[in-house]
């Protein structure tokens, strides 16, 4: 059985128990090939490793991987975000009463139904698990799900532009979810929703399940997604010609959702994804980078300066950028993703090396997270005319932030964006280049093995948003807080066993459902910002809820709900 063998190969973070989970339920299940097999549960997570909020706040994407390959496949779920937040921020409440006291003085009555939390070791929180399979009807938290292959490693969901609305955007798809499916292989991509605030009526989700859209071919293919929805499965039908390589594990989508690239493990190799936004047009692979060093890993999509694109391709020579560490080489690629054109096809390839020379050995890199936002904040006070406004915020850097391990620490490193100037003279073509460098500046050391990183908000004392950098920990159950600002860990969050991926709830919230709204803190009545971390427990199978706002004394920085009865792998039982 390749797949299994090539998963075994894997350097993956897990430990001998989990190792010895993989084969003895590769031997006991063995391999499925269609419908052949148990279905995969729908109404639970099942090892997940993928996690996605919609931009609206109204979805949750979960990617379960099967990992035991006890069923026919995977799972990818829309879960109710808007349900799951009026939960978290009740519970919220209630564990910290406003007439203060101590924390837990009535714990019972402040997890209610839930019950107090009796099996601490297995999750933390100070509350019992909400059982997402016992809810129904206007309770129900897992809307609609579809099934893939084995072995999912990571989601990403990306958007399309506003500013450039096709002739037949009614019909075009409007958003989508991307999986790489390590089992098929393949990139299994869904139709989905939009709920971006900002997009036009006529194309946005309302209400209802609309906006828990997952069109995958499943409803006409026994609920699995078809092969349509599987880029590299079959040759003829990839821009390429070829099959997609084994191994799929990192992906990132560049800032417009047109170009993916995807990392493989074992084959030393990247790939190139083009997703065209028309009615009619397919994702396809594109392009196979090959003969990259040992073990590629995660992705970053690098944010353009906005200067590029107030400029338009055809005026300046620009191709989006993606970061890519390595498992077995001391160093960070910046890889760059050139568009086809009437006389060329799309290409991979890598722009530049960074080598990491920070850490002892500088091999062993992991998660990547890039954060643009003091350019972004810059650029927000110029308008696209404005070309020298938004030249002088691209000299901005932008952080990159990498888990490494050899060792235990977080790099901490800047882009650099360079502008190439044209020498003709006129102002509308001064700038004919733009492209970034990395160089790493800092380190954080780190008490255990960081795996993965991700960037977002915590709600300060005086409500309003700080920006941090969280690095997940797999083998000893942790997310480092990170404050880049004041260059240091200033907080460790415990989790359960094995946190795996993320996701943040980041807004302001009003009225008794806390629907996401535009209002201002202090000035709207029941108006009030909020933070919540979403963390995939890959060991035990479930979502821990962390609150992120520091207004809270009781439960800043720990999990207080627990989505999902967390249950042991099978041979820890």
């Amino acid at each position: 059985m390749k797949v299994a063998r090539a998963l075994l190969r894997t350097p993956r973070v897990l430990g001998a128990g989990l190792a010895a989970l993989i084969v003895g339920g590769l031997g006991a299940a063995g391999c499925f090939v269609g419908s052949e097999g148990l279905s995969p549960p729908t109404e639970g997570f099942y090892f997940p490793t993928g996690l996605a909020a919609s931009p609206g706040g109204r979805v949750l994407y979960v990617a379960n991987s099967d990992f035991d390959l006890q069923y026919n496949g995977g799972t990818v779920q829309a879960l109710d975000l808007q349900r799951l937040r009026k939960r978290t921020l009740a519970l919220q409440e209630s564990l910290n009463p406003r007439e203060g006291g101590e924390a837990g003085a009535d714990l019972r009555a402040a997890c209610g139904s839930l019950g107090i939390n009796a099996a601490g070791v297995l999750y933390p929180g100070p509350c019992g698990p909400l059982d997402v399979a016992a809810l129904g009807g206007d309770e129900a938290i897992i809307r609609s799900s579809a099934v893939i292959g084995a072995f999912a490693s990571n989601v990403v969901l990306v958007h399309r532009p506003l500013a450039e609305p096709a002739p037949d955007a009614a019909a075009a798809p409007q958003a989508r979810l991307f999986v790489p499916v390590r089992g098929d292989p393949s990139i299994t991509f869904f139709e989905v929703a939009d709920d971006r605030p900002e997009a036009p009526a006529a194309t946005r989700c309302g209400e209802g399940d609309a906006c828990f859209r997952l069109d995958c071919g499943a409803t006409t293919n026994g609920g699995r997604c078809s092969v349509d929805h599987r880029v590299g499965e079959i040759p003829s039908r990839e821009i390429e010609r070829r099959k997609l390589p084994l191994e799929p594990l990192g992906i990132s989508a560049g800032p417009d959702g047109e170009s993916l690239v995807v990392s493989h493990h074992t084959e030393n190799k990247a790939s190139l994804i083009v997703n065209p936004w028309t009615s009619v047009g397919r994702p396809q692979l594109a392009d196979v980078l090959d003969d990259l060093p040992a073990g590629p890993t995660e992705l970053a999509a690098v944010p353009p300066p906005r200067l590029v694109r107030a400029l338009g391709e055809e005026a300046i020579d620009y191709q989006p950028a993606f970061l890519l560490t390595y498992v077995a080489a001391p160093q960070v690629d910046l890889l760059r993703a050139q568009a086809s054109t009437d006389s060329e096809p799309a290409l991979l390839f890598q722009s530049s090396s960074t080598p990491i020379t920070a850490a002892a050995r500088g091999v062993d890199s992991r998660g990547v997270a890039v954060d643009a936002s003091e350019r972004q904040a810059c650029e927000a006070g110029c308008a696209d005319a404005d070309r020298d406004c938004l030249a002088r915020c691209a000299e901005i850097p932008v952080q990159a932030f990498v888990a490494h391990r050899n060792p235990n620490a977080l790099l901490v490193g800047e882009l650099t964006t360079t502008l190439v100037e044209d020498d003709s003279g006129r102002p509308d073509d001064r700038w004919a280049a733009a492209y970034e460098t990395l160089a790493i500046r800092d380190t954080a050391p780190l008490a255990a093995y960081p795996t993965r990183v991700a960037v977002g908000d915590v709600i300060g004392v005086d409500g309003a948003r700080r920006r941090r950098v969280f690095a997940l920990a797999f083998d000893s159950g942790h997310a480092f807080v990170y404050d880049p600002a004041a260059r240091r860990i200033d907080a460790v969050i415990r989790t359960g066993r094995g946190p795996q991926a993320v996701a943040f709830d980041t807004g302001v919230t009003c009225g008794p459902e806390k629907e996401r709204c535009d209002c201002t803190p202090g000035e709207d009545d029941g108006c009030e910002p909020y933070s919540l971390m979403y963390i995939a427990h890959f060991t035990d199978s479930y979502l821990g809820v962390v609150d992120l706002d520091m207004r809270k004394a009781n439960t800043f920085g720990s999990m207080i709900l627990t989505v999902g009865k967390p249950v042991p792998p099978r041979e820890s039982q």
